[in-house]
């Protein structure tokens, strides 16, 4: 019989016998534990077949004598941890997605992309616990033909149905079940209960679990004055809880997005209560709207919305006809899909599938082998057949090659002759080409000089020219001006003389008109004079 070898980190806890069951109910394979710590009795769910890996001495020698076909991770990052030896000894890896490991939100998605990316380099499978899950690993790379959704099953002999009614007096029992961690909202569930409480105060919620936050939900309960009303009862094993499940009326469960990435994938607690025909109130958060059809097989609220939560728990407060309705379809609901006999058939069906791969794996491998011995064999074959050839093209190469070096050699030495030639050429040329140089710098300083002199000779002759000029100007000048001169007194004279004439020509003028008009003055009065004595 194959065998199936399941890799656990540690010990199986009390609150995942979920684990335990798909590990030693499988009929169809033989199984084993592996697992790197020392096995012990003290232990809730104990394994006959486990091995300490780390104490294995010849690992490949072990997997070829158990005949093991894969290996069985429950969670991802065992998957993760065991990798390595699946890649050395060529070995399948199964792994199941629960929760976080599952988890694409931005919280996570960095660090689970790159542990999937590892893991789907060796051709890993996934058997995600719900469609949600799914979807996230496909988000995450994971390709959709390496991932078989395989629902997590329950003992429904340990969970059997009973009707339930609402008390008509005395307490009202509200149950919760699940670790005390962030992701089971027991602090939004608790200010739900408040609400619960102001208007029915013989509700009581009972909490059963232990976790991280359980210091965290005592202090809730202290800030909403319930501490005789929310009451802890710390862990419980299954056979436990199915026995609070027989006392309570209604089960709550607040299951949300924890600030740190981490969700659900359908919570167990969640189906026994189901299966045990209580009234169920829950949130649609991940995987659980596969589990609970809304107001057919429970009430479901949105995440982190503690009146809402409290409307659920109100709503089969009130209504109580409705429960044996809800109750058996959610039963119904848990045996068709939730049952752990039928989930270990369909996970024993899907281990056959990655036996098929390792077979065909394996036919591929050896046919590679075959084709791959011949032609190493004929590979071989035109080796030898090379081999003298070889070796004449060698010995040819080593005649020419040597051949080649005293042509090099006398080549090198022509060259060098050469060189030095050129260079005794080259310095020879420089002298002459400096010689040339001073003297042309000589005849340029002697020219320039010469032209210097010239142009000192010509600004005097120059100079003695402009002088001679300026004299003869001034001699010719001076005759002019006084010619100018005399020309300006005789024009003067003229002018006085003019004027003279003028003034007496005008006293003249001046002097006839006066005796006219004394003319006409005596006139005038001898006119008059004559006209009196008329």
């Amino acid at each position: 019989m194959k065998t199936i070898a399941y890799f656990v980190s540690e010990n199986i806890k009390t609150h995942q016998r979920f684990i335990y069951n798909q590990i030693v109910k499988i009929t169809n394979y033989r199984t084993i534990v592996i697992g790197p710590f020392d096995n012990t009795d003290r232990t809730e769910f104990p394994f006959e077949n486990y091995y300490n890996i780390n104490k294995i001495k010849d690992l490949k020698k072990f997997f070829e004598e158990q005949d093991i076909i894969a290996i069985h991770a429950h969670h991802g990052s065992h998957g993760q941890e065991i990798l390595p030896v699946c890649e050395k000894y060529n070995i399948p890896l199964i792994v199941s997605i629960r929760g976080r490991d599952g988890s694409d939100r931005p919280e996570i998605f960095k660090k689970n992309a790159k542990r999937y990316s590892a893991l789907n380099k060796h051709g890993a499978h996934y058997y995600p616990v719900c469609q949600y899950l799914a979807e996230g690993l496909r988000r995450l790379g994971i390709p959709a033909k390496n991932m078989h959704v395989l629902y997590g099953g329950i003992e429904l002999d340990l969970f059997p149905y009973a009707n339930r009614t609402l008390p008509t007096v005395g307490e009202i029992r509200v149950l919760s079940v699940g670790r005390l961690v962030d992701k089971k909202g027991f602090v939004t569930l608790i200010k739900a209960f408040k609400h619960i409480y102001s208007q029915y105060p013989n509700a009581r919620l009972h909490i059963i679990g232990a976790g991280e936050d359980e210091k965290r939900i005592k202090s809730t309960i202290a800030e909403y004055n319930l501490k005789d009303v929310v009451i802890l009862r710390g862990a419980m094993d299954s056979k436990q809880v199915s026995d609070e499940l027989k006392k309570a009326h209604i089960f709550c469960l607040a299951s949300q997005t924890a600030n740190n990435g981490d969700i659900e994938g359908i919570p167990n607690a969640l189906k026994e209560a189901m299966a045990s025909g209580l009234p169920v109130v829950s949130t649609r958060h991940a995987g659980i709207p596969e589990l609970i059809e809304h107001q057919r097989t429970g009430y479901l609220a949105p995440e982190k919305n503690d009146m809402e939560l409290a409307n659920g728990i109100q709503f089969f407060i009130e209504n109580p006809d409705v429960w044996t309705d809800y109750t058996e379809r959610a039963r119904k609901v848990i045996e068709e899909k939730f049952d752990v006999n039928k989930q270990i058939i369909e996970q024993q069906r899907l281990y056959s599938l990655v036996n098929t791969v390792k077979t065909e794996n394996a036919t591929e491998k050896k046919t590679y082998t075959q084709t791959e011995t011949e032609k190493e064999t004929k590979a071989e074959s035109e080796k030898n057949t090379n081999t003298q050839t070889e070796t004449e093209k060698e010995t040819k190469a080593e005649s020419e090659k040597n051949t080649e070096t005293e042509k090099k050699k006398k080549t090198k030495a022509e060259s060098e002759k050469n060189t030095e030639t050129e260079k005794k050429k080259k310095t020879k040329a420089e002298s002459e080409k400096n010689t040339e140089t001073e003297k042309k710098k000589k005849t340029k300083a002697e020219s320039e000089k010469n032209t210097e002199t010239e142009k000192k000779k010509k600004t005097k002759a120059e100079s003695e020219k402009n002088t001679e000029t300026e004299k003869k100007k001034k001699t010719k000048v001076e005759p002019e001006k006084n010619t100018e001169t005399e020309k300006k007194k005789k024009t003067k004279a003229e002018s006085e003389k003019n004027t003279e004439t003028e003034k007496k020509k005008k006293t003249k003028a001046e002097s006839e008109k006066k005796k006219e008009m004394k003319k006409k003055s005596k006139t005038k009065t001898k006119t008059e004079k004559s006209n009196k004595k008329k």
